[in-house]
């Protein structure tokens, strides 16, 4: 019974770690498998203005070593009008090799723009031998 009870408890939890928390959903998650490497892409904040937002990267190939990929420079959000800006950090990095993974963390998009902005993207570049590759997400506004 006691066995039962904490896999009950416990199943819930890694789910809860496995994903990047509540705003993790497999319905927001984007993957593109060009090339060698397969990216995924899953929001892990709330994606409206005025908020800060997280992106859990993952990374995953059979053939190339990933370990020289820098996150900072590799992945960019992109607004519409084609403003990129940088993450303030890398969390939770792990992985080396042909399979890593990490949370980047983005400032929130603020300015008189917020009105007309309707999207974020984020951009993947050079990863797999492909230049770009572009995961976008409604962006609510208002907050």
């Amino acid at each position: 019974m006691r066995s039962l009870i904490r896999v009950i408890v416990a199943v819930p939890i890694m789910a809860l770690t496995i994903t990047g928390g509540v705003w993790a959903q497999s319905g927001l998650t984007r993957q593109d498998r060009q090339g060698p490497v397969t990216v995924v892409v899953t929001p892990a904040s709330p994606l409206a203005t005025g908020t800060p937002l997280k992106f859990k990267m993952a990374l995953d190939t059979h053939s190339v070593n990933l370990d020289g990929i820098a996150w900072e420079q590799a992945i960019v959000p992109r607004l519409p009008g084609g403003r990129e800006f940088s993450p303030d950090a890398v969390e939770q990095a792990k992985g080396s090799g042909h399979h890593r993974e990490a949370v980047l963390a983005f400032p929130a998009v603020t300015g008189r723009a917020e009105s007309i902005l309707v999207e974020v993207s984020i951009v993947v570049k050079n990863v797999g031998g492909v230049g770009e590759r572009i995961f976008t997400w409604p962006l609510a506004t208002g907050q």
